[in-house]
């Protein structure tokens, strides 16, 4: 049996994925996982952010419009910044950094709505 090598090589992310993917972290992965978080606990008190915290309460469908709305005006600012930003020093770190704390960010949502289940 002939054993074949597999050649992978890593080409670090474009600053429109990057930007795409903060766009999606921050905006919908980050409102989903609150209202996740919400319906599975029952209560808004776990949320930070004051101003969050009573479109939870009064209205929550507005927390994922609000969240999705900001990120995509981030968005869009960033891409129109494309070249200010690439020529400004570690702004791929910077960048991946941000989309990594929106990551960790949905998924501690999601651990809360997951303990509030099994507790």
């Amino acid at each position: 049996m002939a054993v074949r090598s597999v050649r992978m090589s890593f080409e670090p992310p474009s600053y429109v994925e990057l930007v795409f993917s903060l766009v999606l972290v921050w905006g919908f992965a980050d409102g989903l996982s609150t209202l996740v978080a919400l319906s599975f606990t029952g209560t808004a008190a776990l949320e930070y952010n004051p101003w969050i915290r009573q479109l939870l309460l009064y209205a929550p469908l507005t927390v994922l419009v609000l969240k999705s709305a900001v990120a995509l005006y981030v968005g869009v600012v960033l891409l129109e910044l494309r070249e200010f930003v690439e020529r400004t020093p570690g702004w791929r770190p910077w960048l991946t950094g941000v989309v990594a704390i929106g990551a960790l960010t949905s998924l501690g949502n999601v651990y809360v709505a997951m303990a509030a289940v099994w507790v």
